[in-house]
């Protein structure tokens, strides 16, 4: 049941480009439509069969693989936008529309995909954030411990020497 209603919302919104749903709905929704985006991206046979075993309509197939590979070469991912409305009379179910971004008669507009030296400098703060701390495991539980300036410094050729000696050794 939970596969022919993804499977029906996703056709609806490759359609309509914009639809109106209970949040839940639209936040798993949300999974399936950019993995639909990515195979139109791809853009070889096998992706469009497997596009087309789950996009109900071929003419929704053949707008993932013409307008929408086209809209969204530059962009990595999330290409929707899950935006609250309001709360349904009856249930009071919280409402929201899930949408395409980049597109004409949005709701909210978006932030321009990055490039390719503000993701390399995304990276690179991240992995020197990270590299400063190491997983041990103290009494089965891990835990980050500070590594110093010194260790940071040592290699992987090092380790495969066997010029370091382990700490749990």
């Amino acid at each position: 049941h939970l596969k022919s209603l993804m499977r029906t919302q996703v056709t609806q919104l490759i359609k309509h480009e914009r639809i109106e749903t209970t949040l839940a709905k639209a936040k798993l929704l949300k999974r399936f439509a950019d993995k639909m985006v990515t195979l139109g991206k791809k853009g070889k046979k096998r992706h469009y069969i497997q596009a087309s075993s789950f996009v109900r309509e071929s003419e929704m197939v053949e707008k993932l693989f013409t307008e929408f590979a086209e809209r969204y070469k530059e962009r990595d991912g999330g290409y929707t936008r899950v935006l609250r409305t309001r709360r349904r009379k009856g249930d009071n179910a919280q409402m929201a529309f899930i949408e395409y971004i980049d597109r004409p008669d949005e709701i909210r507009t978006p932030l321009p995909p990055k490039s390719e030296s503000e993701k390399k400098d995304i990276q690179e703060k991240f992995l020197k954030a990270t590299a400063r701390f190491r997983e041990i495991k103290m009494m089965g539980e891990p835990v980050a411990v500070e590594i110093s300036e010194a260790e940071m410094q040592v290699g992987v050729a090092d380790w495969e020497k066997d010029n370091v000696e382990a700490d749990d050794a």
